[in-house]
Protein backbone atom coordinates (compact mmCIF):
# COMPACT_ATOMS: atom_id res chain seq x y z
CA UNK A 1 0.00 0.00 0.00
CA UNK A 2 1.50 3.38 -1.08
CA UNK A 3 1.79 6.17 1.72
CA UNK A 4 -0.95 8.02 -0.71
CA UNK A 5 -3.76 5.05 -0.60
CA UNK A 6 -2.85 4.94 3.64
CA UNK A 7 -3.89 8.35 4.49
CA UNK A 8 -7.16 8.53 6.18
CA UNK A 9 -9.94 10.32 3.94
CA UNK A 10 -12.81 11.86 6.25
CA UNK A 11 -16.12 11.83 4.77
CA UNK A 12 -19.79 12.90 6.64
CA UNK A 13 -21.67 9.82 7.38
CA UNK A 14 -25.46 10.72 6.55
CA UNK A 15 -28.49 8.68 6.08
CA UNK A 16 -29.16 9.01 2.67
CA UNK A 17 -25.41 7.51 1.48
CA UNK A 18 -26.79 4.03 1.14
CA UNK A 19 -22.90 2.15 0.57
CA UNK A 20 -21.38 4.39 3.42
CA UNK A 21 -23.98 3.20 5.52
CA UNK A 22 -23.71 -0.29 4.38
CA UNK A 23 -20.09 -0.40 5.41
CA UNK A 24 -20.64 1.78 8.69
CA UNK A 25 -22.54 -0.93 10.37
CA UNK A 26 -20.24 -3.61 9.22
CA UNK A 27 -17.63 -1.89 11.64
CA UNK A 28 -19.86 -1.76 14.14
CA UNK A 29 -20.97 -5.41 13.50
CA UNK A 30 -16.90 -6.32 12.98
CA UNK A 31 -16.55 -4.84 16.63
CA UNK A 32 -19.24 -6.43 18.47
CA UNK A 33 -16.15 -8.40 20.31
CA UNK A 34 -14.93 -5.00 22.04
CA UNK A 35 -17.17 -5.85 25.16
CA UNK A 36 -18.05 -9.55 24.89
CA UNK A 37 -21.78 -9.89 26.23
CA UNK A 38 -23.26 -6.68 24.83
CA UNK A 39 -25.95 -7.10 22.61
CA UNK A 40 -24.85 -6.10 18.61
CA UNK A 41 -25.62 -3.45 17.54
CA UNK A 42 -29.21 -3.28 15.82
CA UNK A 43 -29.10 -1.88 11.89
CA UNK A 44 -32.61 -0.23 12.35
CA UNK A 45 -31.77 1.48 15.05
CA UNK A 46 -28.41 2.87 14.36
CA UNK A 47 -29.48 3.98 10.62
CA UNK A 48 -32.37 5.42 12.45
CA UNK A 49 -29.74 7.37 14.57
CA UNK A 50 -28.81 9.29 11.42
CA UNK A 51 -32.25 10.94 11.33
CA UNK A 52 -33.40 11.33 14.52
CA UNK A 53 -30.73 12.97 17.80
CA UNK A 54 -31.98 12.68 21.34
CA UNK A 55 -33.70 15.98 22.80
CA UNK A 56 -31.93 19.13 22.33
CA UNK A 57 -28.88 17.31 20.64
CA UNK A 58 -26.95 17.42 17.40
CA UNK A 59 -25.43 14.58 16.30
CA UNK A 60 -22.21 14.89 13.88
CA UNK A 61 -21.03 11.53 12.19
CA UNK A 62 -17.97 11.46 10.04
CA UNK A 63 -16.10 8.12 8.59
CA UNK A 64 -12.85 7.56 7.98
CA UNK A 65 -11.56 5.58 4.64
CA UNK A 66 -8.25 4.04 3.38
CA UNK A 67 -9.11 2.57 -0.16
CA UNK A 68 -12.59 3.29 -0.68
CA UNK A 69 -13.36 1.27 2.32
CA UNK A 70 -14.78 2.75 6.08
CA UNK A 71 -12.02 2.22 8.38
CA UNK A 72 -13.16 3.90 11.29
CA UNK A 73 -16.11 5.79 12.93
CA UNK A 74 -16.26 9.24 15.00
CA UNK A 75 -19.86 10.61 16.18
CA UNK A 76 -19.83 13.54 18.26
CA UNK A 77 -22.75 15.50 20.11
CA UNK A 78 -23.69 18.49 21.17
CA UNK A 79 -26.48 19.12 23.73
CA UNK A 80 -27.78 22.56 23.53
CA UNK A 81 -26.60 25.23 26.24
CA UNK A 82 -23.88 23.54 27.27
CA UNK A 83 -20.06 23.50 26.51
CA UNK A 84 -19.27 20.00 26.43
CA UNK A 85 -19.08 18.27 22.83
CA UNK A 86 -19.48 14.44 23.81
CA UNK A 87 -17.47 11.42 21.66
CA UNK A 88 -20.48 8.72 21.53
CA UNK A 89 -18.57 6.82 18.97
CA UNK A 90 -14.82 6.42 18.31
CA UNK A 91 -14.34 3.14 16.53
CA UNK A 92 -11.43 1.51 14.01
CA UNK A 93 -11.83 -1.69 12.15
CA UNK A 94 -9.84 -4.18 14.29
CA UNK A 95 -7.66 -5.54 11.92
CA UNK A 96 -6.19 -1.78 11.74
CA UNK A 97 -5.80 -0.82 15.55
CA UNK A 98 -2.77 0.91 16.32
CA UNK A 99 -1.88 2.32 13.04
CA UNK A 100 -2.87 6.28 13.95
CA UNK A 101 -6.49 6.22 12.66
CA UNK A 102 -7.80 6.62 16.12
CA UNK A 103 -5.22 9.29 16.67
CA UNK A 104 -6.70 11.05 13.54
CA UNK A 105 -10.01 10.50 14.88
CA UNK A 106 -9.69 11.85 17.85
CA UNK A 107 -7.81 15.04 16.30
CA UNK A 108 -11.08 15.33 14.01
CA UNK A 109 -13.03 15.29 17.46
CA UNK A 110 -11.06 18.20 19.04
CA UNK A 111 -11.68 20.46 16.09
CA UNK A 112 -14.68 19.96 15.69
CA UNK A 113 -15.44 20.87 18.97
CA UNK A 114 -13.24 23.89 18.98
CA UNK A 115 -15.10 25.20 15.83
CA UNK A 116 -18.73 24.99 17.56
CA UNK A 117 -16.90 26.83 20.59
CA UNK A 118 -17.51 23.75 23.10
CA UNK A 119 -14.58 23.96 25.67
CA UNK A 120 -14.61 20.10 27.22
CA UNK A 121 -14.68 16.54 25.06
CA UNK A 122 -16.01 14.23 26.78
CA UNK A 123 -16.74 10.84 26.60
CA UNK A 124 -17.67 7.08 28.66
CA UNK A 125 -15.31 4.16 28.91
CA UNK A 126 -15.96 0.66 30.13
CA UNK A 127 -14.27 -0.58 33.41
CA UNK A 128 -14.49 -4.13 34.67
CA UNK A 129 -15.50 -5.15 38.23
CA UNK A 130 -13.32 -7.61 40.39
CA UNK A 131 -16.81 -9.38 40.25
CA UNK A 132 -17.02 -9.25 36.46
CA UNK A 133 -15.66 -10.13 33.38
CA UNK A 134 -12.53 -8.53 32.12
CA UNK A 135 -12.89 -5.35 30.21
CA UNK A 136 -10.61 -4.26 27.10
CA UNK A 137 -8.22 -1.59 29.12
CA UNK A 138 -7.13 -0.02 25.53
CA UNK A 139 -9.81 3.02 25.45
CA UNK A 140 -8.42 3.74 28.86
CA UNK A 141 -5.00 3.79 27.58
CA UNK A 142 -6.10 5.65 24.58
CA UNK A 143 -8.00 8.48 26.04
CA UNK A 144 -4.96 8.82 28.49
CA UNK A 145 -2.82 9.15 25.59
CA UNK A 146 -4.94 11.77 24.30
CA UNK A 147 -4.72 13.95 27.43
CA UNK A 148 -7.67 12.84 28.96
CA UNK A 149 -8.37 12.28 32.40
CA UNK A 150 -11.22 10.31 34.89
CA UNK A 151 -14.29 12.86 35.65
CA UNK A 152 -15.00 13.27 39.60
CA UNK A 153 -18.30 11.72 39.27
CA UNK A 154 -19.97 9.04 40.03
CA UNK A 155 -19.31 6.40 37.52
CA UNK A 156 -22.15 4.35 36.19
CA UNK A 157 -22.89 0.75 37.54
CA UNK A 158 -23.77 -1.69 34.61
CA UNK A 159 -26.49 -4.15 35.48
CA UNK A 160 -27.71 -7.14 33.76
CA UNK A 161 -30.84 -9.50 34.54
CA UNK A 162 -30.64 -13.07 33.33
CA UNK A 163 -34.02 -14.53 33.18
CA UNK A 164 -32.78 -17.83 32.21
CA UNK A 165 -31.10 -18.11 35.41
CA UNK A 166 -33.35 -15.82 37.80
CA UNK A 167 -37.40 -15.24 37.89
CA UNK A 168 -37.98 -12.12 39.84
CA UNK A 169 -41.81 -12.86 38.68
CA UNK A 170 -41.53 -16.12 40.60
CA UNK A 171 -43.16 -14.87 44.01
CA UNK A 172 -45.65 -13.13 41.43
CA UNK A 173 -46.16 -8.78 41.27
CA UNK A 174 -46.29 -7.41 44.89
CA UNK A 175 -49.52 -5.34 46.00
CA UNK A 176 -50.58 -2.21 45.12
CA UNK A 177 -50.22 -0.28 48.45
CA UNK A 178 -53.78 1.48 49.46
CA UNK A 179 -53.88 4.66 48.03
CA UNK A 180 -52.33 3.84 44.41
CA UNK A 181 -53.46 2.74 41.73
CA UNK A 182 -51.36 1.22 38.42
CA UNK A 183 -51.45 2.76 34.66
CA UNK A 184 -49.71 1.25 31.42
CA UNK A 185 -49.30 2.62 28.43
CA UNK A 186 -46.63 1.56 25.60
CA UNK A 187 -44.43 3.74 23.51
CA UNK A 188 -46.71 6.67 23.50
CA UNK A 189 -47.35 8.48 26.46
CA UNK A 190 -50.87 9.68 26.81
CA UNK A 191 -51.50 13.44 26.59
CA UNK A 192 -52.62 13.27 29.98
CA UNK A 193 -49.22 12.10 31.59
CA UNK A 194 -47.00 13.82 29.02
CA UNK A 195 -46.41 16.65 31.52
CA UNK A 196 -45.78 14.74 34.26
CA UNK A 197 -43.83 12.01 32.67
CA UNK A 198 -41.17 14.79 31.72
CA UNK A 199 -41.09 16.71 34.49
CA UNK A 200 -40.32 13.46 36.74
CA UNK A 201 -37.48 12.79 34.80
CA UNK A 202 -35.78 15.93 34.15
CA UNK A 203 -36.14 16.52 37.94
CA UNK A 204 -35.72 12.35 38.80
CA UNK A 205 -38.50 12.92 41.07
CA UNK A 206 -36.79 16.02 43.31
CA UNK A 207 -39.92 18.15 42.61
CA UNK A 208 -42.50 20.24 40.15
CA UNK A 209 -41.37 21.94 37.32
CA UNK A 210 -43.20 25.65 37.22
CA UNK A 211 -45.49 26.60 34.66
CA UNK A 212 -43.02 28.25 32.83
CA UNK A 213 -40.78 25.21 32.66
CA UNK A 214 -44.23 22.96 31.58
CA UNK A 215 -44.01 23.66 27.82
CA UNK A 216 -40.52 22.41 27.53
CA UNK A 217 -41.22 19.81 29.55
CA UNK A 218 -43.73 18.34 27.56
CA UNK A 219 -41.52 19.29 24.13
CA UNK A 220 -38.89 16.87 25.89
CA UNK A 221 -40.99 13.93 26.26
CA UNK A 222 -42.61 13.90 22.74
CA UNK A 223 -38.96 14.65 21.17
CA UNK A 224 -38.13 11.74 22.89
CA UNK A 225 -40.15 9.80 21.52
CA UNK A 226 -40.10 11.03 18.05
CA UNK A 227 -36.39 9.53 18.05
CA UNK A 228 -37.53 6.39 19.99
CA UNK A 229 -40.00 5.88 17.26
CA UNK A 230 -37.80 6.86 14.17
CA UNK A 231 -34.98 4.75 15.22
CA UNK A 232 -37.38 1.68 15.36
CA UNK A 233 -37.98 1.16 18.98
CA UNK A 234 -41.01 -0.02 21.48
CA UNK A 235 -41.59 0.52 24.74
CA UNK A 236 -43.39 -0.69 27.39
CA UNK A 237 -44.08 1.78 30.37
CA UNK A 238 -46.28 0.98 33.78
CA UNK A 239 -46.97 4.02 35.92
CA UNK A 240 -48.61 4.43 39.62
CA UNK A 241 -50.98 6.77 40.38
CA UNK A 242 -51.93 8.84 43.74
CA UNK A 243 -55.42 7.65 44.02
CA UNK A 244 -56.41 10.90 46.31
CA UNK A 245 -54.60 13.91 43.95
CA UNK A 246 -55.00 11.66 40.82
CA UNK A 247 -51.17 12.81 40.10
CA UNK A 248 -48.40 10.38 38.76
CA UNK A 249 -45.94 9.34 41.80
CA UNK A 250 -43.94 7.62 39.28
CA UNK A 251 -43.13 5.55 36.11
CA UNK A 252 -40.83 3.16 34.98
CA UNK A 253 -39.83 2.40 31.02
CA UNK A 254 -38.02 -1.37 29.35
CA UNK A 255 -37.18 -0.87 25.53
CA UNK A 256 -36.54 -2.64 23.05
CA UNK A 257 -34.69 -2.64 19.59
CA UNK A 258 -36.07 -4.30 16.34
CA UNK A 259 -33.44 -6.59 15.78
CA UNK A 260 -31.93 -8.34 19.05
CA UNK A 261 -35.14 -10.39 20.05
CA UNK A 262 -33.26 -11.73 23.29
CA UNK A 263 -32.23 -8.30 24.95
CA UNK A 264 -34.31 -5.45 26.63
CA UNK A 265 -33.00 -2.01 27.77
CA UNK A 266 -34.35 -1.17 31.65
CA UNK A 267 -34.86 2.35 31.24
CA UNK A 268 -35.60 5.15 33.43
CA UNK A 269 -37.40 4.21 36.99
CA UNK A 270 -38.42 7.15 38.96
CA UNK A 271 -40.65 7.93 41.95
CA UNK A 272 -41.24 11.63 43.16
CA UNK A 273 -39.82 11.92 46.75
CA UNK A 274 -43.15 12.60 48.47
CA UNK A 275 -44.11 8.86 47.45
CA UNK A 276 -41.32 7.40 48.30
CA UNK A 277 -41.17 4.52 50.88
CA UNK A 278 -43.82 2.73 49.78
CA UNK A 279 -41.84 0.15 48.15
CA UNK A 280 -43.03 1.23 44.30
CA UNK A 281 -39.91 1.39 42.90
CA UNK A 282 -39.87 -2.17 42.81
CA UNK A 283 -43.64 -2.86 42.22
CA UNK A 284 -43.28 -0.90 39.16
CA UNK A 285 -40.47 -2.49 37.60
CA UNK A 286 -41.65 -6.23 38.42
CA UNK A 287 -45.57 -5.21 37.28
CA UNK A 288 -43.45 -3.80 33.78
CA UNK A 289 -41.06 -6.89 33.39
CA UNK A 290 -44.78 -8.99 33.63
CA UNK A 291 -45.94 -6.74 30.94
CA UNK A 292 -42.75 -6.83 28.91
CA UNK A 293 -42.73 -11.09 29.11
CA UNK A 294 -46.03 -10.87 27.69
CA UNK A 295 -45.40 -8.82 24.65
CA UNK A 296 -41.59 -9.53 23.84
CA UNK A 297 -41.47 -13.44 25.18
CA UNK A 298 -38.08 -14.00 23.54
CA UNK A 299 -36.78 -11.78 25.79
CA UNK A 300 -33.86 -13.22 28.35
CA UNK A 301 -31.25 -10.25 28.94
CA UNK A 302 -32.60 -7.02 30.38
CA UNK A 303 -29.43 -4.61 31.23
CA UNK A 304 -29.55 -1.51 33.20
CA UNK A 305 -27.35 1.22 35.03
CA UNK A 306 -27.64 3.48 37.55
CA UNK A 307 -25.08 5.93 39.33
CA UNK A 308 -23.25 3.87 41.68
CA UNK A 309 -24.73 6.60 44.11
CA UNK A 310 -27.95 5.42 43.63
CA UNK A 311 -27.89 2.96 46.11
CA UNK A 312 -31.76 2.48 46.82
CA UNK A 313 -32.30 1.73 42.97
CA UNK A 314 -29.27 -0.56 42.75
CA UNK A 315 -30.63 -2.14 46.19
CA UNK A 316 -33.95 -2.91 43.83
CA UNK A 317 -32.16 -4.18 41.33
CA UNK A 318 -30.43 -6.67 43.42
CA UNK A 319 -33.54 -7.87 44.77
CA UNK A 320 -34.89 -8.52 41.03
CA UNK A 321 -31.85 -10.87 40.32
CA UNK A 322 -30.02 -8.14 38.33
CA UNK A 323 -25.86 -8.95 38.13
CA UNK A 324 -23.29 -6.16 37.99
CA UNK A 325 -21.30 -6.84 35.20
CA UNK A 326 -19.06 -3.40 34.40
CA UNK A 327 -18.82 0.26 35.01
CA UNK A 328 -19.44 3.43 33.06
CA UNK A 329 -16.91 5.69 33.56
CA UNK A 330 -17.17 9.30 32.21
CA UNK A 331 -13.78 11.08 30.91
CA UNK A 332 -13.40 14.48 29.97
CA UNK A 333 -10.32 16.46 27.82
CA UNK A 334 -10.22 20.31 27.44
CA UNK A 335 -10.84 21.27 24.00
CA UNK A 336 -7.51 22.83 23.05
CA UNK A 337 -4.22 22.02 20.81
CA UNK A 338 -5.12 19.35 18.50
CA UNK A 339 -2.70 15.80 19.51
Amino acid sequence: MNRTTAVPQFAPLTADDDETVGQWLRLLDDSVGDIPGNAPACHTDMTGSLRFAPPATELDDWVVRRDGQVVGALRLAFPDGAPVARVDQLLVSPALRRQGIGRELFRHAVESAAERGRSVLTTTLVEGLASGPARDTGPAAFGAAMGAVRAPVPAGLHQWLDLGRHDPLAGGVPAVPEGYSLVTWDTITPDEFAVRVSVLEQSLGGGPADAAAQEVATSYARQFEKMRVGRGRRAYHTGVIHTASGVLAGYTSVSKTTGNPEYALQGMTVVHHEHRGHRLGLLLKLANLARVRVHEPAVRLVETANAEDNLPMIAVNATMGYVPRDRWVSWTRPVGPAV
